[in-house]
């Protein structure tokens, strides 16, 4: 491999690694993510030829279930948690 690819390859791993110190789903809900996500792209790579912007979203979207499934981390989610800690804080720091 060049140098190019093991930069990448590292980078990839890297944020892997990160994301799994982060998980923040349950792994039922990662099992089910991985499996929406393959079946999404899979219907997107069967209307490529249909429906080409729609099959792309599809892969789009298929492709980052499967990734939050893999990793185990949402930044939605963490987001969400993290909105509602700011909330409660806020109500309750109030005179």
């Amino acid at each position: 491999m060049d140098t190019t690819a093991k930069e990448i390859f590292e980078d990839v791993k890297e944020r892997l690694i990160e994301a799994n110190e982060n998980r923040n789903i349950a792994k039922s809900e990662r099992v089910l993510s991985v499996a929406a996500g393959a079946f999404v792209c899979y219907t997107g790579i069967t209307r490529i030829f249909k429906q080409p912007l729609a099959a792309l979203a599809e892969l789009a979207v298929g492709s980052a279930l499967i990734l939050r499934g893999a990793t185990g981390y949402c930044p939605i989610t963490d987001a969400v948690n993290h909105r509602e800690i700011t909330i409660i804080e806020e109500i309750v720091e109030e005179p």
